[in-house]
């Protein structure tokens, strides 16, 4: 009997390692109007292709996202200020066809380097308590590293390998890594000092996210973009390893030259 019992022991444990929990990696259902900057993106590589995508409203003309989500499409559909990207009917969002996309020039998918691109949106967009442009980081905070800061990111992506796509924005909270700790929990990707990585044990984005915005609560109280999803293991999102952004402070200049968005000096 007693080692019936250690065998059924042994058996839920091995279980539940083998069937990791996914809504750890879908992270949580957002609220009308809790990340007013995420924007959803449903972009149009031909006639019958299409991806999906995320960025964030920085300024009433410009939205920012990964390189890899325009890089030679056609063009795309902005989501502003709604939960269901695929729901076309849902009250208070506003879709938008955008066509002017500004890819970073030495954008590459291998190594995911320069993955950073913007979008015009073809009239300025209505902001209200549901679009809002989220805030990037100022120039003092280049040589900033964000350690441990507790971040944000959110997006439509799936909730693990072998999914689908979420059908409402969700998010998901994780702690920001040293660029070192980065390196050796993916040692077989290129991790810059232009990248910002994100512990993965406990949350992770996912395919579909990419784009998606990373941010932080500043030391002043407001709510700053300091990433944009780049890339995950090979292992996947549930692998528990890192998830890589793109560092937002290390693109300013290029941001501000080819936006209408005022970089700041201080806070």
């Amino acid at each position: 009997m007693k080692s019936l019992f250690v065998f059924a022991l042994l058996l839920v444990a091995v279980t539940a390692y083998a069937t990791p929990d996914r809504r750890v990696v879908g992270g949580e259902l957002a609220t009308v109007g809790q990340f007013p900057y995420t924007v959803g993106l449903i972009t149009r590589i031909n006639i019958l292709l299409t991806s999906q995508c995320a960025g964030s409203l920085i300024s009433e003309n410009f939205i920012l996202t990964g390189g890899r989500c325009v890089s030679g499409i056609q063009s795309a559909v902005a989501v502003f200020g709604g939960l269901r990207i695929n729901d076309a009917s849902e009250p208070g969002a506003l879709r938008v066809t955008v066509t002017d996309f500004i890819l970073h020039p030495n954008y590459e998918t291998e190594p995911d380097i320069f993955d950073v691109a913007l979008i015009r949106t073809p009239l300025p967009v209505p902001l209200s308590d549901r679009v809002r442009p989220v805030r990037l980081p100022n120039r003092r905070q280049v040589t900033g590293s964000f350690l441990n800061q507790q971040a944000t990111v959110t997006g439509w992506g799936r909730f693990g390998q072998g999914t689908a796509n979420s059908e409402e924005l969700r998010f998901a909270r994780s702690q920001v890594i040293s660029t070192l700790a980065c390196r050796l929990s993916l040692p077989t990707n290129t991790i810059l000092d232009e990248h910002v990585c994100t512990d993965g044990a406990n949350n992770s984005p996912c395919q579909g996210d990419f784009g998606a915005p990373l941010t932080i609560v500043d030391v002043d109280g407001v709510t700053t973009q300091i990433g944009v999803f780049s890339f995950i293991s090979i292992l996947g999102c549930e692998s528990g390893r890192a998830a890589v952004h793109t560092r937002m402070s290390s693109y300013l200049d290029w941001i501000g030259q080819n936006s209408d968005v005022v970089i700041r000096d201080d806070f």
